[in-house]
């Protein structure tokens, strides 16, 4: 299953299982109950209990095992600033690309190449 939510809160029962693909940088706080979690390629598992909370530190597979009935929160990570950094810089450079392209178009130089090219007499 592939939860697309900022913030999912989860009820599970005793010795019920939640996998969690690829969850680097997502958070899980356990408000009710007991939770074992094991990341993929990490040498320790983590135990919570009620009101404990860790951040997911691996890519891969993580398994989320409740010890008794449980409950918590999955909190999904915020964009790094790095990526929206990106993200601005490509469409800051689009925009200025476009905006070069249409004044080349229609600003006033194009006045001038279209009455000495195309407008025979006009």
């Amino acid at each position: 299953m592939n939860i697309g939510f900022d913030r999912a809160q989860l009820h599970l029962e005793a010795r019920e299982l939640i996998r969690l693909y690829d969850p680097r940088g997502a958070r899980v706080e356990c408000v009710r109950g007991a939770l074992w979690i094991t990341q993929h390629r990490d040498h320790e598992d983590y135990f919570l209990a009620a009101n404990d909370a860790l951040t997911l530190e691996r890519p891969g597979l993580t398994l989320i095992h409740a010890q008794e009935r449980s409950e918590l929160v999955l909190s999904e990570p915020a964009p790094s600033p790095r990526l929206r950094q990106a993200i601005g810089r490509a469409l800051v450079a689009t925009l200025r690309a476009v905006g070069t392209g249409l004044a080349r178009q229609f600003g006033p130089e194009s006045i001038d190449r279209h009455r000495s090219g195309s407008y025979h007499g006009l």
